[in-house]
């Protein structure tokens, strides 16, 4: 009788487990990929802005430093849209670059990535 009671509660409490334990993994994976993503355009965007190895090795980590806050507060596409448009419209020219910081000096001084950035500014400040 008592391995009848036991056999009868065993789904109910395997069911209860299943919910509690999956209960977090979706917002877990919403987070990882954005953060992979941040790291693989961080090293992207040093590479074509960098100057030198030390300055690219600077504009990466600068960039996974500014970036981790905007992706934690659900802003990646946002940066990312930043990160493109410094690729394609500050970097490459004459200019050294040695830091994230004269990326964006570069950008405000040409009125250039105005949009991108107020669009990511708008989004963290939420």
């Amino acid at each position: 009788m008592a391995l009848r009671r036991f056999v009868g509660c065993l789904p109910v409490a395997l069911s209860l487990c299943v919910v509690t334990a999956c209960k977090d993994k979706p917002d877990a994976a919403k987070t990882q990929p954005a953060t992979v993503d941040l790291d693989k355009r961080c090293v992207q965007l040093g590479k074509i802005c960098g100057d030198k190895g030390k300055h690219v090795d600077k504009i990466v980590n600068e960039c996974k430093q500014v970036g981790k806050k905007q992706v934690e507060s659900g802003c990646a596409e946002k940066v990312f849209a930043v990160y493109d448009c410094y690729e394609r419209e500050v970097c490459g020219n004459s200019d050294k670059v040695w830091t994230i910081d004269d990326i964006r000096l570069l950008a405000d001084r040409h009125g250039k990535c105005v949009a991108e950035q107020a669009a990511s500014r708008e989004c963290t400040e939420k």
